[in-house]
C-alpha cells in the first residue's frame, strides 16, 4: 500500500510538475511566494501534513492562475493622455506633441510613490513587473507603487510622457490597455526602447546615452528629433508681446522704441546633476551687463531656480532700484506677488505649484499669467543658462543671437550640447566686457590695402571675432511636431491593421 502510493505522489508531482513548466516566470512567482508559507507549517506540522499543505497551496495558486484572464485588446477613445509629474519643461513638450495629433488631450499627474523616487529606473521596472505577475486581473484602481490621478478606462489612443518620471505611469497605461494605447515617450527612458511603442531622442541623447549602451544602441523603435519640441514662431511671439501688453505682465517701458538700449531676456534655470551653478559669477556678468554696456534686462526663473540664486537676483534689483533696467518676474511665487519688481502698475502675479492639478499647472499656468514668450518677443538677446536644455533650444526658436551662462560648468551629455551648438556658431558664451565695447564698423584698410574691421565684436561675449550666427534651428519646432505626430498615427494605424509601415515613415531620419 505505501509502495503503491509513493508511485502514485511520484506521479501526480511529474504531471504538477510538466503541467506548471509552461508558465514560466509565472510559475516560479508563485511557487516563490508559496515558501513562507510552508517554513510557516514545518515547526508545527507533521512531515506527511507539510507535505499535503504545499501542494494545496500550489493548486489553489495555479487554479488562481489559469482563472486569471490576461488583459485583453481593449478598445480605446480618440483622445491622447499626457503622463505628468509636474515638471514644466517635460509638460510642455508632450503638450506640444499632443496637440500635433489634433486629439483632446488630458494630462495625467502620476509618480511614484514618496520612498521609491529613489530608486533607480531598472529597480523601478523589476517592481511593476513582479506587481504585474501577482496581479493579473484588469482594475482600474493604482497600483501600490504609483500615487496621483487613476489611470481608469476608457484608455487612449495615444500616452505621451517626457523624462523618466513620466516612465511609470506611461508603462502602466500600455500594459492596462494592453497595449491598445500608443506610447510615446520624450527623451532617454533609462530603459530598453522595446517597453515602448516610440522613443525620440535629441541629438545629444544619442551621442552620450544611446552611445554608451555598445551593442543595445541598435535599438530600432526611436527617431532622432533635432531639438526641444516646442510651438515657438514668429506669430506666436507676436501674440505673446499684444498680450503681456493688454494684460500688464510686463512694464510699458519695455514695449517703448524710445530708448535705444538693447533689450536682453535672462532664463535662469537651476543646478542640476549636469550643471552646478556659480551664483556669484551670475550676478556680476549680469551686473557688467547692465551697469557696463547699458542694456535692459528682463529676468525670468525657473520652476527649478534655487533659493539663493533668486536672493541675489532681488539684492541686484535693488541696488539698481531702476524698473526700466531690471525686471524680474517669478512663476514660483504665491498669487499676487509674481513678480519681484515693485510699484509697476498692473503688474500680476504667478499661481502657486502648490496641490495645483495637472492641467492647471502644466497647461493653464503657462498660457495665463506667465510673460516667459512675451520676454523672447521683446530681446533684441537671449541669455540661458547652461542647465536647461528646454530653454536653450525655445530661445534658438526665436532666430535671436542667443549666449549661455555658465556652460563651462556643464557636465556629460550637457557639454557636449552646448559644445556641439558653440561649433556649430548657434550659441556663445555669455562674458560681457568689462569696458563699452562697440562693434568695429570701420571699412578703411591699411597701407598694404588689406581691409580691416569686420563688424565681428560682441558686447555680451568674449574678446575676439566671431563668425556669424547661425540661425538653422529658428522656427522648426512646429515643423517637426508635425512630422513626430505624422509618424505616430501611421505607425499606429499599421499595427492596428496588420499593414506594412510605408517606406517614407520606416526609412525616415530626422
Amino acid at each position: 500500500m505505501e509502495s503503491i502510493r509513493c508511485i502514485t505522489g511520484a506521479a501526480a508531482r511529474h504531471a504538477h510538475h510538466h503541467r506548471c513548466s509552461h508558465y514560466g516566470i509565472r510559475h516560479w512567482a508563485l511557487f516563490l511566494t508559496s515558501i513562507p508559507k510552508a517554513h510557516q507549517q514545518r515547526a508545527a506540522d507533521q512531515p506527511r501534513r507539510l507535505y499535503a499543505t504545499k501542494n494545496t497551496t500550489h493548486e489553489r495558486a495555479t487554479r488562481k492562475l489559469n482563472l486569471a484572464p490576461r488583459v485583453a485588446y481593449q478598445p480605446t477613445s480618440a483622445t491622447t493622455w499626457i503622463i505628468s509629474d509636474g515638471l514644466v519643461s517635460a509638460d510642455k513638450e508632450a503638450i506640444a506633441l499632443a496637440k500635433g495629433l489634433s486629439l483632446p488631450w488630458t494630462v495625467k499627474r502620476v509618480q511614484w510613490r514618496q520612498g521609491l523616487q529613489w530608486l533607480p529606473i531598472p529597480f523601478k521596472k523589476l517592481i511593476m513587473d513582479y506587481h504585474h505577475v501577482m496581479n493579473r486581473r484588469q482594475t482600474d484602481k493604482l497600483p501600490w507603487f504609483l500615487t496621483g490621478d487613476p489611470l481608469a478606462a476608457p484608455y487612449p489612443s495615444f500616452v505621451l510622457g517626457s523624462g523618466t518620471n513620466a516612465v511609470p505611469g506611461l508603462l502602466q497605461v500600455s500594459r492596462m490597455s494592453g497595449k491598445a494605447s500608443y506610447s510615446a515617450h520624450i527623451h532617454f527612458p533609462a530603459l530598453p526602447f522595446i517597453h515602448f511603442d516610440q522613443v525620440f531622442l535629441q541629438r545629444h541623447e544619442v551621442v552620450v546615452q544611446l552611445a554608451a549602451l555598445g551593442l543595445m544602441k541598435d535599438q530600432k523603435n526611436y527617431f532622432r528629433i533635432n531639438s526641444t519640441l516646442n510651438t515657438i514662431t514668429p506669430k506666436s511671439l507676436v501674440l505673446a508681446r499684444t498680450k503681456a501688453l493688454d494684460q500688464g505682465l510686463i512694464p510699458k517701458s519695455y514695449f517703448s522704441d524710445r530708448n535705444s538700449s538693447s533689450i536682453v531676456a535672462v532664463l535662469i534655470g537651476g543646478p542640476n546633476e549636469d550643471c552646478s551653478h556659480n551664483t556669484d559669477r551670475m550676478v556680476n556678468r549680469l551686473a557688467r551687463l547692465i551697469d557696463v554696456q547699458g542694456c535692459r534686462v528682463l529676468i525670468s526663473f525657473s520652476q527649478r531656480t534655487a533659493a539663493n540664486t533668486k536672493q541675489a537676483i532681488a539684492q541686484l534689483r535693488e541696488r539698481v532700484q531702476d524698473d526700466e533696467k531690471i525686471f524680474v518676474y517669478d512663476p514660483m511665487a504665491p498669487h499676487g506677488t509674481g513678480t519681484t519688481s515693485g510699484g509697476n502698475e498692473g503688474n500680476r502675479g504667478a499661481v502657486s505649484w502648490t496641490g495645483v492639478p495637472g492641467p492647471i499647472g502644466a497647461a493653464g499656468f503657462l498660457e495665463r499669467v506667465n510673460p516667459y514668450e512675451a520676454m523672447l518677443a521683446l530681446a533684441d538677446k537671449i541669455v540661458v543658462t547652461a542647465d536647461s536644455v528646454a530653454m536653450t533650444n525655445e530661445a534658438l526658436a526665436t532666430g535671436k543671437p542667443v549666449y549661455v551662462l555658465g556652460g563651462e560648468l556643464a557636465r556629460g551629455k550637457l557639454k557636449v550640447f552646448h559644445r556641439y551648438l558653440a561649433d556649430s556658431h548657434a550659441t556663445r558664451a555669455f562674458r560681457p566686457g568689462r569696458i563699452p565695447i562697440m562693434p568695429l564698423t570701420s571699412n578703411s584698410k591699411n597701407g598694404n590695402g588689406t581691409s580691416y574691421g569686420n563688424d565681428t565684436a560682441d558686447p555680451l561675449s568674449y574678446p575676439g571675432d566671431h563668425p556669424a550666427w547661425n540661425t538653422s534651428l529658428a522656427g522648426q519646432g512646429p515643423d517637426e511636431i508635425k512630422k513626430l505626430a505624422e509618424r505616430l498615427r501611421i505607425m499606429r494605424e499599421s499595427r492596428i491593421t496588420g499593414r506594412r509601415v510605408p517606406e517614407h515613415i520606416a526609412e525616415a531620419t530626422c
